[in-house]
Order: C-alpha cells, then structure tokens, then sequence
C-alpha cells in the first residue's frame, strides 16, 4: 500500500541534539563493557570510568536542553496513515526513551556520591563535578550504594533495549512503510539544516578526541621540579644564597593507584634547615605543607585526595615535620628523627638524608592508615604504603 511521504523536518537544533546525545549514549555504553571486561586493578578501568562519568552528565545536560527545546518547538507531525497504537506506541516510547536517558546519568551520579571511595568527578578532565552531598555524608553509604547500582544496570538494559526497539521502527518507517519517518531526522543532501548539523556532530566528536588526547599527555607528563645541576666538586652550580637561606625547594609523594605509581607534589610549602651557621647535626630541619596545593598532573586524584576521606585539607590545613635529632651516618649523608604530623595525628619517623654540596634530599616510607588518610576498605584500590621525598637546596 502507498504512503504518504512527510517533507516536514525537525530545525537543526533538534537534529543536532539528538545526534550528538545518541554519539555520547554508543559512547557511554562502549566504555562501560569495555572497562567491565578489565581486571578491577587495571589502570585503564580507572580512566574509563572517568569517560563514562563524563559522557553521562553530558546527556543529562543535552537530555534536559532538548527537552527545553521540544516544548517550545512542535515536532512535525506524524504520517496520518499511522494507525491509533502505532501512535500510541511511538509517544510512549519517545517519553520511556527520555526518562531513561534522564534517569541513567542521575542514579549514576547518585552511585558515584554514595561510593566509599568517595572519587572526584572532572568532567573531561576539565570541570569539577560536586557529590550529591545527602549521600555523600550519609552514614549509610553502602547500601545506598548496592542500591543505585543495582538501578543504574537494569535501567542501563532497560536503555539498550527501548534504543534497540527505537531503532527498528526508524528503519520500519524508511525501508518498509517509505513514509519518510526517518529522513525527518537525518542529514539529507540539499538540506540546508544539513551543514550544521554534520558540523556540531563532527566538532563533538573531535572535541572529545582532543580531549582524551590531552588527558592522556597530562597523565603521562612528569611532576615536580628539577634538582640544579652540579659542578664536578660536587658544589651546586646555581641557586646558592650567600646568607644560607633556602632558594630551591620541593615536597612531593609516591603512591600506588590500581598498581599505577602517582606522584604528586605540593606547590605551597616551607622548608627551613636552621641555624644555617651549623653543621646540620646541630640544626633542626622543619617542614610545613599546605595539604590543599596537592599537584598530580589529574584534576581528578587532585580532587579526591583533599577531601575529608584523605588528607581532609579544609580541617586539616596543614602537615609538617620537625626533627628532633640529625646525626651524621658517612660523608653527606645523615639520619634524621622527627615528628611527622598529618590530620593532626603525629608519628615518630625516621630516615635517610644526603647532602652533595648545597642540595639536601630525602625520602621515607610511611603506612598512609597510621595518620587516618583513607578510609578504611581502600586498600585494594590505593595502596597503604606512600614514600615521601624532598629536595632543597641552601
């Protein structure tokens, strides 16, 4: 039987949005099989995750423009041969369709705010994304967190089925009833929507490829600063105060995330070798950081590390160390003792330090759990043991 082919088109902005909210959705669904399928200690399971929470806000705030934008704007009408419940059919799968592109990125939102592990979310690696803060405090976190888990894969299925079921009707319309359904939706040779919408479509997905190839550089890229070099005497060739005080100094951490070295360091800090008129068995050696300047190279550990699960920087400020002996153990080379204190709690330590003319280094191994950093059950995902280094140069 003939049909009645309809010429009228959704404008660009429509079009655009649903192309680019169905690229995020093949998007978020690539990622989430692929990281399920990686050892849960596999670094690149820990990125994708990442991706995935990115993609899902992205249609949260794309779902609710177009949402905006339908009700404002009459869709074309549909072919007047459609019987009653093909109607039917068609409305209550568009309406199922944009509750389920809704409701997947909130309780995944809500998943992320009620984990234990308390993950920062960046998104893209650029913007921070806030915690749904009544489940981010709440005592109960694990089982709002089996809860919203269990939510956020059958409505994943429920997702994957009604675009599956969506997708057959759109090729029904085209190859079976010809009544020019699907053309309304898509970039059609001489269209003068066409340009733009391809344009938004491919800008979107270059974007997104730009920014991974970004986030995968910073990751890649090398902390912290650079030791001066030294002369042949083994003095320091630059950098050396003639009245002793400090000029070059630098405080940092390695740790172990999913078996992957972080290193980080703290942009604000002080380090004070005194009286500098001495010899350093009869100074003492202080140290302070501002446990909020943590840089590693990703916003998103940046985020999570000054939270009230790990260093908890708005109530703890600051961590410092003050020695309480330096005795000499060869030619530049000492043991140091002191206090190290970190969330206000404080431990004994005691480690190696050289000396190679004006520059001092060192490093020590702490158990991160013996000053309250990270809550308990992390262990798995962040390891306990944590070296921390210095260098300064007088």
């Amino acid at each position: 039987m003939a049909t009645k082919t309809s010429t009228e088109r959704y404008n660009a902005v429509a079009v655009s949005l649903h192309w680019l909210i169905a690229l995020l959705i093949i998007g978020l669904i690539v990622v989430a099989k692929i990281s399920h399928s990686l050892d849960e200690d596999d670094p690149l399971r820990f990125n994708l995750i990442q991706w995935h929470k990115s993609f899902g806000i992205a249609v949260l705030a794309l779902v609710l423009l177009r949402i905006v934008w339908r009700l404002s704007h009459k869709p074309p009408a549909l072919p007047q041969h459609m019987k009653v419940w093909e109607r039917l059919a068609a409305s209550t799968g568009h309406l199922g369709l944009y509750g389920l592109m809704l409701a997947m990125p909130l309780t995944g939102w809500a998943l992320v705010s009620a984990s234990p592990l308390n993950l920062a979310t960046e998104l893209f690696g650029l913007i921070p994304w806030p915690h749904l803060p009544w489940l981010e405090n709440s005592p109960d976190k694990e089982v709002w967190e089996y809860r919203f888990s269990m939510s956020h894969y059958w409505l994943g299925n429920g997702l994957m089925l009604l675009v599956a079921v969506h997708a057959a009707a759109a090729l029904r319309h085209q190859f079976f009833l010809r009544d020019g359904v699907l053309s309304r939706m898509t970039i059609a040779r001489g269209d003068q929507n066409g340009g733009l919408v391809f344009g938004v479509v491919l800008l979107a997905a270059g974007a997104l490829a730009l920014l991974a190839l970004v986030d995968r550089q910073s990751g890649q890229a090398s902390v912290g600063a650079t030791i001066p070099s030294t002369a042949d005497d083994g003095t320091v060739s630059d950098g050396i105060a003639s009245d002793g005080a400090v000029t070059f100094s630098e405080v940092g951490f390695i740790a172990s995330q999913l078996g992957d070295p972080v290193e980080g360091v703290f942009t604000d800090h002080e380090i004070r070798l005194e009286p500098t008129d001495v010899p350093p068995q009869q100074a003492t050696l202080r140290a302070t950081v501002e446990t909020g300047s943590v840089s590693t190279g990703d916003g998103q550990i940046d985020a999570t590390v000054v939270t009230a699960e790990w260093f908890a920087a708005e109530a703890h400020p600051q961590a410092t160390f003050t020695s309480t002996s330096i005795s000499s153990a060869a030619v530049g080379s000492y043991e140091v003792s002191g206090l190290l204190t970190i969330r206000g709690k404080a431990g004994e330590v005691t480690f190696p330090m050289q000396r190679q003319g004006a520059a001092f280094s060192g490093e020590l191994t702490i158990d991160r759990r013996d000053f309250g950093v990270g809550v308990d059950g992390q262990d798995e995902f962040v390891a306990p043991e944590v070296t921390i280094f210095f260098r300064f140069n007088l």
